[in-house]
Formats: structure tokens, C-alpha cells, sequence
């Protein structure tokens, strides 16, 4: 067996931090899209490991690795002996031994992104029969999303080198993200970084992304300089779509501030007030395929979203609803009447707290979907709104939407309510 293959196989020996390298047992380490799992011969430690870190001396490129959140399994023979003992990881660092892992650099890519930011990345000029395309083979965007962490979008060109005998020459110019801190960042922050930039560009595009190619500047005490730390990580996420400019929320054209400035409003907004962007995205990331969660975690969105406003924390969810609907009535073709407000309120209590008084009041079917969605949509507006739009440019900015239009008049999902 090689060090290394195209299955991202690796072995070596690893051990847990407190007994030391000593204590190391041999075996191999596959990465997958669940995080890393590891095969070997002898157990680690009598008792079992629960989130545990284990560190690894590898053969190939990264040499060392730090394994966390691990937790084991064994099968044991007849006699109890052990004979197949397995650790599963759901993140692991390529290129570091160290519990506590932290940096001041971190990069990574978000496919899909550079549709939305839409940057004139090529120029084709055409003379008679000549053809010339012309491009920065690197290109950067700074910017400064608090004050103590600045992004860069990077664009970094790949070439082809031939040019003779071909039917094919291709250049791809690929754009990563680093986040550079004054201070360091442990890795948990780090996580937080990268989830909140994906969603801005999921919430502006109105699509499902991910993340890849995820690296840490590490300090390395031994060797005396940093190195490149590799992470990677179990993915939750589904069906990632190529983003449409059909679908997107907002264009950035048409926006009349800084990319950058405007990615840090978003980050400094999360840091401020997580819930509502965690309830948003809850709903969001499942693409309503439970209609019950769907419902209750967009009520929870708004709801949050209306304390962020008011300040006013003990208001039922039919007030709420009220001073939405009033304060967005200009992005409405027909704003819904009480009643229909009052069928989300008695919906909720059902759906979320199981009155059984309500369960034929509530809604049901297709039309609980119609309600997330008209949730969902005043809550996007409500957020553009906390990113600094006006009101009026906020539904100026969304008119386009075609899912927006027929969320508010809930007009989505045609069906049966039943």
C-alpha cells in the first residue's frame, strides 16, 4: 500500500495526546465526506474514547495530523480479544500534533460565489479573424469586515501550457477567500467565519453552496515557522446547486455599496444577534423537505427578527405579525387580512406546541408550506433592512424575485391544503 492514493488513504500511527507517541498504534486513516475513519490493529485506550482528539504521524505530504470530536468501536473474538478497533472523526487537521488549534490566516473557496459578485474576469476583443482574450493572471479584492479582520478575494489563474497540436486550450481562474486577524482565531471561530460568509452568499443567491479547500497558517513551534494546516471536515451540506440569477434575492449590480463593506455588515450581524440567522438557515438548508420544520423554524426567524427591531420581548406572535406585515405593506400586491394572521398564529401553537384544541384549526399540507414561505420572505426583507436598505430599497431590490412576489401573496406551492 502506498502512503497516499486518489481515495485519500493514509497510513501510520496514532495515539492519544496523554500516553504519548510511545503508546502509538499502527493502522490506516481514510478521509470521506462524514469526516475520517481509522483502522487499527490495537486499541488506543481500555476505556472509550467521547470526543476525544488522537494524533497521527502519517506517511506522505502532511507527515502529521490532529484528529477531533473522535469517538471509537471495536469487535472483539470469542475470547474477548480485540480484533478490529475504529475511530470516526468528524474534523481533522492535515499537518499539525496540537490540541488547540489556532491561526491568524485562513483561506478557502465557496464554488458558486463568483457568480453572484459577477467581477469582469475576462475581455474578448475581436479584430477580422483574430481573436484575443485578455485577464489578470492574479487579481485582489481587500476589504475589512471588523475591526480586527480583513478579506481578501483573491482570483489566481491556472494555464494551459501547450499550445500546438490541441483542440482544446483552457484557463481557469479560480477564486479563494482568506481571512487575515490581528489576533488569533481558535478553530471553532474559524468555522463561524467560513458558515457566515456561506450563507451571505446563499441568502443574496438564494442557493445551496459549500465550502472547500479550507487551509489554517499554523504556527509551528518545532520547525520554527508556520505551515499550511489542511482541514478537513464531515459536510452537512445537501444539494448543492450552480446558482441562478433567476433565483437570486438581490443583485450585486444593482446594490449601491462595497462588496466588502456589505459582507461585513453581515458577519458583524451574526456575531451581534446568531438567532434569527440560525433559525433562517435551519429552515433554509432542509429546502422544505419537512413542511412542519419549515413553518415553525421560519415563525422563529421572524420572531426573533421582530425582538432585534422592537426590543420588545413579550408580545405574542399575532403582534408580531401585525407590525411585519404594516411595516413591509409596500412589497405586498395584498397585504393578508387577521385572519390569515391569526391562521399562522393558531398553526404555530399546534405545530410546535402539539394543542390539540388547534388541530383543526391548523394548517396543513400544502398551505403550512405557503406559510414558510411568506415567513421566509418578510424575514428576508427584514434582514436586508438590518444590512442597511431602506425600506423602499429593500423591495426595490427584490421586485425581480418571482419567488418573492409569490411568497408575500402566498400564492407558492398550488395544491392541496390537506
Amino acid at each position: 500500500m502506498t502512503a497516499i492514493n486518489q481515495d485519500n488513504t493514509y497510513i501510520g500511527k496514532f495515539w492519544l495526546p496523554h500516553k504519548g507517541e510511545d503508546s502509538a498504534a499502527y493502522g490506516m486513516m481514510v478521509l470521506h465526506k462524514n469526516g475520517a475513519t481509522v483502522h487499527l490493529h490495537d486499541a488506543l485506550t481500555q476505556g472509550h474514547l467521547e470526543d476525544s482528539v488522537v494524533f497521527a504521524e502519517l506517511k506522505g505530504p502532511h507527515r502529521r495530523a490532529t484528529l477531533l470530536n473522535c469517538y471509537d468501536s471495536w469487535i472483539k473474538d470469542s475470547n474477548g480479544e480485540v480484533i478490529k478497533y475504529t475511530i470516526n472523526s468528524t474534523l481533522t487537521a492535515l499537518g499539525c500534533t496540537t490540541e488547540i488549534i489556532e491561526t491568524d490566516t485562513l483561506t478557502f473557496r465557496i464554488p458558486g460565489s463568483e457568480r453572484w459578485l459577477n467581477d469582469n474576469c475576462f475581455h474578448v476583443m475581436r479584430e477580422d479573424l483574430d481573436v484575443a482574450v485578455r485577464f489578470k493572471p492574479i487579481e485582489h479584492y481587500k476589504g475589512q469586515l471588523t475591526p480586527v479582520l480583513m478579506m481578501t478575494r483573491t482570483y489566481a489563474a491556472t494555464i494551459s501550457s501547450g499550445t500546438s497540436g490541441i483542440e482544446v486550450y483552457s484557463v481557469e481562474r479560480r477564486m479563494h477567500y482568506e481571512l487575515r486577524s490581528r489576533s488569533k482565531l481558535l478553530l471553532g471561530r474559524c468555522w463561524t467565519l467560513i458558515w457566515s460568509l456561506q450563507k451571505f452568499f446563499e441568502f443574496v443567491t438564494q442557493s445551496h453552496l459549500s465550502y472547500e479547500n479550507v487551509e489554517i497558517h499554523h504556527d509551528d513551534l518545532a520547525a520554527g515557522h508556520k505551515s499550511r494546516v489542511l482541514i478537513h471536515n464531515a459536510t452537512t451540506q445537501r444539494n448543492r446547486n450552480e446558482p441562478n440569477p433567476i433565483n437570486f434575492l438581490v443583485h450585486a449590480h444593482e446594490i449601491d455599496v462595497q462588496t466588502e463593506e456589505l459582507i461585513g455588515r453581515w458577519v458583524r450581524l451574526i456575531d451581534a444577534n446568531p438567532a434569527p440567522f440560525e433559525h433562517y438557515f435551519h429552515a433554509f438548508d432542509r429546502a422544505r423537505e419537512d413542511r412542519v420544520l419549515h413553518f415553525v423554524w421560519n415563525v422563529a426567524a421572524l420572531e426573533e427578527l421582530h425582538k432585534m427591531r422592537y426590543r420588545r420581548e413579550k408580545r405574542d406572535l399575532l403582534y408580531r405579525l401585525r407590525e411585519m406585515v404594516q411595516r413591509w405593506k409596500g412589497a405586498f400586491d395584498q397585504p393578508p387580512d387577521d385572519q390569515v394572521l391569526q391562521h399562522i398564529k393558531d398553526s404555530r401553537h399546534y405545530h410546535a406546541h402539539a394543542a390539540s384544541d388547534l388541530r383543526e384549526k391548523a394548517a396543513k399540507g400544502w398551505l403550512l408550506l405557503r406559510y414558510g414561505d411568506f415567513l421566509m420572505a418578510l424575514s428576508s426583507l427584514e434582514l436586508l433592512s438590518h444590512l442597511g436598505f431602506e425600506q423602499n430599497a429593500a423591495i426595490t431590490l427584490t421586485r425581480h424575485s418571482q419567488w418573492m412576489r409569490e411568497a408575500l401573496n402566498l400564492t407558492t406551492h398550488p395544491g392541496s391544503d390537506e
